[in-house]
């Protein structure tokens, strides 16, 4: 399975040489080779009795007809033991007894050469499908010892032959810390995994420095019909991509999501791509049906940029067929910046280049949107609803932000 293409991905690992764990908020001075898989688990709970089935779960055969049902933590802890199969919620989970929880399925390129040095090895990552049939997975904390993909599953994608899926769950009071990758529900969600209507609730801790997602950390595939209620932290100088759904996506839609309240804050320098919805979705074609309420994001380092309401920047890369953002709400929202900002809109913060230094830009039109609350602070491109409009085709939104500089 290969894919060539500008990513998210691409970009972190030219920078994630200089980071070798994350036990805690500092990074190790060492650099990292390359990330092996890490499958000891810190805390486990007693173990459980093996059923009347005639295997340790509740029932099922792990097939897709007939998935393997999941009761207890220790038979949420299994899943890594098959990361090919598939799953489903029987009752809710109380995941508290796992002092530091491993996420389940993580990050290894498919091989040394450089096409594939994005492309998650199927060995390594989780490849079936989890349905939480409804249930409720709480007390969840994740403080990675790899540099990529921290959260209840580190790295999710789908193969040539079968396609992957996570979702139909509510997270409840989760704690996940890492560098790059940290997402509640998942670090990497890679090409042909869904993900969707999983809701993120309580009190809810999300730590990283780049790609930092309530739901999802980075995404390369639908992330449709999600809720989130966070407190967001992005750590350090150059932080960015962080958002209450997603951090970043890649060529990916984000239809039907909500955020409700909540926090983003970042107060290191040259931090860039902020967004309640998400904060970097780079040539995602569409982004629809979604409302934001009552959220505050805060970017006080110098040389800030591309900061939005909704999303930080937005746009495809092909002039002919810009991205369309349409169905929005943006409602109470409070965005705090520094005086050097630039690129900040209660809306959209800007369109963007393909990669740093390329003059192709993207485009999207707005249409049908709406916000409300206010912007305080920035140097250059601050508006109501798109920073800098030079990237839209057409905008189309009710109601303003009020603008206001120091």
């Amino acid at each position: 399975m290969k894919f060539k293409h500008l990513s998210f991905i691409v970009v972190l690992m030219l920078l994630m040489g200089i980071f070798a764990g994350c036990a805690g908020n500092n990074p190790a001075a060492e650099p990292t080779a390359k990330i092996e898989p890490t499958q000891k688990q810190e805390s486990t709970p007693e173990a459980e009795p093996t059923p009347e089935s005639g295997n340790s779960f509740a029932g099922g055969k792990g097939t897709a007809e007939d998935p393997w049902q999941i009761k207890t933590p220790a038979q949420m802890n299994m899943i890594r033991d098959n990361l090919t199969a598939h799953y489903v919620l029987a009752d809710d989970i109380d995941l508290s007894s796992f002092e530091n929880w491993v996420p389940v399925g993580s990050f290894k390129s498919l091989s040394d050469a450089p096409e594939d040095a994005e492309v998650p090895h199927p060995d390594y990552a989780f490849t079936g499908t989890f349905d939480g049939a409804g249930h409720v997975i709480s007390n969840l904390t994740v403080s990675c010892e790899s540099p990529m993909g921290a959260g209840l599953f580190g790295c999710a994608s789908g193969t040539d032959s079968s396609t992957a899926f996570i979702g139909n769950f509510t997270l409840k009071n989760v704690n996940v810390s890492g560098f790059y990758l940290v997402g509640g529900a998942v670090g990497l969600q890679f090409m042909n995994c869904k993900v969707s209507n999983i809701h993120l609730e309580g009190n809810n801790k999300l730590t990283g420095m780049q790609g930092i997602g309530g739901i999802v950390g980075t995404g390369f595939d639908l992330i449709s019909d999600c809720s989130a209620t966070a407190d967001i932290t992005v750590m350090g100088d150059d932080g960015a991509c962080a958002g209450l759904i997603a951090g970043g996506t890649t060529m990916s839609p984000i239809k039907n999501c909500t955020v409700k309240d909540g926090n983003i804050t970042a107060d290191g320098n040259l931090t860039w791509g902020f967004g309640a919805v998400c904060g970097a979705p780079w040539g995602a074609a569409e982004i629809s049906g979604c409302k934001v309420s009552g959220t505050s994001i805060t970017v006080s380092g110098n040389n800030c940029r591309l900061i939005g309401g909704l999303v930080g920047f937005a746009g495809t890369y092909a002039p002919s067929d810009p991205a369309i953002i349409s169905g929005c709400t943006v409602e109470n929202v409070i965005i705090n910046v520094s005086d050097s900002a630039d690129s900040v809109g209660g809306l959209i913060g800007a369109g963007k280049e393909v990669m740093e230094g390329s003059e192709v830009m993207s485009s999207f039109t707005v249409s049908g949107c709406n916000v409300s609350g206010s912007i305080k602070g920035g140097k250059t491109n601050i508006a109501s609803v798109v920073g800098d409009p030079a990237c839209a085709v057409s905008v189309d939104c009710e109601g303003e932000m009020a603008v206001v500089k120091d």
